[in-house]
């Protein structure tokens, strides 16, 4: 019995020293895990071959969802299908950094546009915001398109010019073409009545008469063509610091082929 005592105490003491050293690791344990969150300032949800999944990376989803990706991204690795994305990848990083510094050039820009330059770029492409409503007269024969074009131009009525070609037994289509912008190009500065030369499209022939404008008030166009402004101040601003940047590196560039050629 005398024995048995100090054979109890040795395995209280071991038992104890069991005990104390669980909870030491415990508490290491915890105290690791507290200083990687706070290293780092987010917290860690789940650990896949150790690398750590974030609860910022759930984004909602389920943490077992969010793991079967990092599993299937790690067996993507092993089988290099990351270098099936190389390429594309450098393209997104280079448009994230090209995008960054335009940015940051953009920033010094002013975003208040003077009325007075409204006012100007209204007048100056003051055709782009005319509607025109015309008259279209088509036939198949040249002789015929000149005959009518040649009436047209003494003042007599298009549309009649037509019925009466028609009713004589010559194919005279007449057309309505609603308001268009299109027309511009034929019309711009031209007074209501006027008559186009004689076109050609394809194998017909055809006259236009200019019968009605629209013209859009600068009233309803302020929003757009300070929109339109400001991105130009922005291409400009952007063109001006890379011509900088060019001159200040000595940036040698050289066009092989013109674009569109």
């Amino acid at each position: 019995m005398k024995k048995l005592v100090p054979f109890l105490g040795l395995l209280i003491v071991f038992a104890w020293g069991c005990g104390k050293s669980e909870k030491k690791e415990e508490t290491e344990k915890a105290s690791t895990t507290v200083k990687e969150v706070t290293k780092s300032n987010k917290k860690i949800v789940a650990r896949v071959n150790g690398r750590p999944v974030y609860e910022e990376d759930l984004m909602g989803r389920p943490t077992k969802e969010v793991i079967v990706d990092e599993i299937l991204y790690e067996e993507g690795l092993k089988r290099g299908l990351d270098k099936k994305f190389e390429e594309r990848i450098e393209r997104y990083r280079r448009s994230l950094i090209i995008n960054e510094l335009k940015t940051e050039i953009i920033k010094t820009i002013p975003k208040k546009v003077d009325p007075k330059e409204i006012e100007g770029y209204y007048k100056e492409n003051e055709s782009r915001y005319k509607y025109l409503r015309v008259i279209e007269v088509s036939v198949e024969d040249k002789n015929l398109a000149e005959e009518i074009h040649q009436k047209a131009l003494e003042g007599q009525d298009l549309e009649k010019i037509a019925l009466d070609y028609t009713n004589s037994g010559k194919k005279a289509t007449v057309r309505d073409s609603g308001f268009r912008k299109n027309y511009n190009d034929i019309f711009g500065g031209k007074d209501i009545g006027s008559v186009s030369e004689v076109i050609q499209e394809g194998n017909g022939f055809k006259i236009l008469k200019l019968v009605e404008v629209r013209e859009v008030p600068l009233s309803k166009l302020n929003q757009p063509i300070k929109s339109n402004l400001l991105a130009k101040k922005r291409a400009e601003a952007i063109q001006e610091f890379t011509e900088k940047l060019k001159e200040e590196n000595k940036i040698n560039v050289e066009i092989i082929e013109e674009e569109g050629k």
